[in-house]
């Protein structure tokens, strides 16, 4: 099906981002957006379903962190359907790519699409995101992190900034509430180490929401103690006031 869209999708492509997807590319985005609505059939894994909207709002949104990150350790943390992770390493294919997630079913998708497509230097990790940053393995280990769609940005910011490195980059992809959530967010910038050090603003046409990235830079190490033990950062957000969940 998405191989009648493959105009559509290089168009856009250099539209947004501004580079030329390959012949290889293109299948593999392609390939990804066949198996992502035949599995969504039976794992609900996203509410478009729509080509078009799947390249704009999935596959573009996805790929314009590229002109962001640095070096080559990438994860993406509650990486659901493979957003962002999926759409960056095809075109990113030198990065080496984590896709964590606390739903085995999703990755169990992840690591089928890892196989069909032939990514190299990817892997699935399950766990909550509060007991990955504790993982010894991977605290301090990433050059950049991002997240997509998982909690406000208090929260994702006690996820995230433990398991990247020092001077390391968080890119956190967040809607028209982005002010909002960057007010309540400057406790735990404090406390956890980090510093905003630009917000960049995105639109992909008509009937795609605002998207702003916000660029964080890990300038102090994370204390040990967080992130706080699992649901803890979500039921008590590290902010100078209480936040209004709804």
């Amino acid at each position: 099906m998405f191989q009648d869209f493959a105009s559509f999708m290089q168009e856009s492509t250099y539209k947004h981002i501004g580079c030329e997807l390959s012949n290889l590319q293109v299948t593999q985005l392609c390939q990804f957006g066949d198996l992502l609505l035949d599995w969504n059939q039976r794992l609900n894994l996203t509410r478009i379903t729509d080509p078009h909207e799947v390249i704009l709002k999935h596959f573009i949104d996805s790929m314009v962190l590229s002109k962001f990150i640095s070096g080559v350790s990438f994860v993406d943390l509650g990486t659901g359907a493979g957003f962002p992770g999926v759409p960056l390493k095809i075109l990113r294919p030198e990065l080496e790519v984590v896709l964590m997630d606390s739903l085995k079913k999703r990755l169990d998708f992840l690591d089928m699409v890892i196989k069909a497509l032939n990514l190299k230097n990817v892997n699935t990790f399950h766990a909550r995101a509060e007991d990955f940053g504790r993982n010894s393995q991977y605290r301090g280990y990433f050059d950049t992190v991002s997240s997509r769609a998982v909690a406000r940005l208090p929260v994702l910011l006690e996820y995230a900034l433990p398991v990247l490195k020092l001077n390391g980059l968080f890119l956190a992809l967040k809607g028209s509430q982005v002010d909002d959530e960057l007010m309540e967010s400057q406790k735990a910038l404090k406390l956890l180490g980090g510093t905003v050090e630009s917000i960049e603003h995105f639109n992909f046409g008509e009937g795609a929401e605002h998207r702003a990235v916000v660029l964080i830079r890990k300038i102090m190490a994370t204390p040990s103690q967080y992130p706080r033990q699992a649901g803890t950062p979500t039921k008590d957000p590290l902010c100078y006031f209480k936040v209004n969940k709804s």
